[in-house]
């Protein structure tokens, strides 16, 4: 009778003892995780002068505005690129070797445009072209071809960049835009010539850096 008091009064105190720690657990206080603020640190140290022009025979006229009418699978226009903000630049010589020799001041850039066009619902797309391969990625409304004129330097004629011959020395000295089959849903479009050095110079596919010209072209 004694060791079944004994083992009785064990049971007893054991309970309370797990009842107290649960007791204990559920009183003290939770720990709120501390949420750390993230800093975007970002700078662009890129200064390189960057913009687009019209090219007539040794004049480059800069351009940031224009009014197209848009036909279907005719040219918009082809616009030269040139390291410069001057409004106006007489060339001395050919025009594909006055890029290279600007070019070749600047270190570690490279080239790129973004397209944004916005059709007449409001709806608006953009997308950047880094190379000859995103050329075609919006084709049904527009088209686009990038040229260098400075590895083709004494032709008369000659053909836009395609993926196959595009390296690490090509150069983007114009863009042409081409209107494609569906041109006559856009009510405006922007094209924006840049220069990068790195990923950062992007946030959410949108270029960030300082180095950067834009041209509108109204559609009427």
């Amino acid at each position: 009778m004694k060791k079944i008091l004994i083992l009785l009064l064990s049971l007893l105190v054991l309970t309370g003892c797990v009842q107290k720690k649960e007791e204990i657990v559920k009183k003290a206080p939770k720990k709120e995780i501390e949420e750390i603020e993230v800093k975007d640190t970002y700078e662009d140290l890129n200064t390189t002068p960057i913009g687009i022009y019209k090219l007539e025979g040794n004049k480059l006229t800069k351009l940031t505005e224009i009014t197209k009418h848009l036909n279907v699978e005719e040219d918009i226009d082809t616009f030269q690129i040139f390291l410069s903000n001057q409004n106006s630049i007489t060339l001395n010589g050919n025009f594909g070797e006055a890029f290279y020799n600007e070019w070749n001041k600047y270190k570690d850039i490279k080239q790129g445009f973004n397209i944004k066009y916005t059709l007449k619902n409001g709806e608006t797309t953009s997308y950047n072209i880094l190379s000859p391969k995103e050329t075609f990625d919006h084709w049904e409304y527009l088209m686009n071809y990038l040229y260098d004129d400075y590895i083709n330097r004494g032709k008369s004629f000659y053909s836009h960049l395609e993926s196959s011959d595009y390296n690490d020395k090509s150069l983007f000295t114009a863009i042409k835009i081409q209107a494609a089959y569906k041109c006559n849903e856009i009510k405006k479009i922007e094209l924006m010539a840049f220069t990068y050095d790195s990923e950062d110079d992007f946030l959410d596919n949108e270029y960030r850096g300082n180095s950067f010209s834009k041209l509108i072209i109204n559609t009427n």
